[in-house]
């Protein structure tokens, strides 16, 4: 039996923010906003979340590859934060050391944002849901689909 979905406000205090794989070569992707407009959306989220002393997990995926590095303003502005480097996990979830960070946050309401809406941001969200994490997708900033 399922259990019927409730609908759970966003609490600064249950919330962690997951920023997946804002890397300079999939930002080359993106075509809804400038790549000056988008890095400021993106760091707008990442001051937020600052601003609000959210635990925030930074993750990337093969990096040394045509993904290139995080943005180094993000690395910046969170400079104490787990920072996962996956080498070749596309669902961050399937990497063991960004799971454990999820977990040693302690929270249970995950804010997910990521370059690439349908792989970046769907498979962790998809994966955190099945294991009993609310999950709130940033869709109207960071969080873009590519054309």
């Amino acid at each position: 039996m399922n259990k019927a979905f409730k609908y759970n406000r966003l609490s600064k205090d249950d919330a962690a923010l997951l920023l997946v794989d804002h890397q300079a070569g999939l930002i080359s992707l993106v075509q809804d906003f400038s790549p000056n407009e988008f890095k400021n959306n993106v760091l707008a989220l990442t001051a937020c979340g600052k601003y609000f002393n959210l635990p925030t997990i930074l993750t990337t995926s093969f990096e040394d590859g045509p993904n290139g590095p995080l943005v180094p303003e993000i690395k910046a502005m969170h400079p104490t934060a787990p920072y996962i480097a996956r080498p070749g996990n596309i669902n961050a979830w399937d990497n063991e050391d960004f799971v454990n960070a999820v977990r040693k946050t302690g929270r249970k309401q995950l804010i997910i944002a990521g370059v690439v809406t349908e792989v970046c941001v769907a498979f962790p969200a998809l994966s955190a849901i099945e294991e009993g994490y609310e999950v709130f997708v940033v869709t109207d900033a960071p969080a873009l689909s590519t054309r």
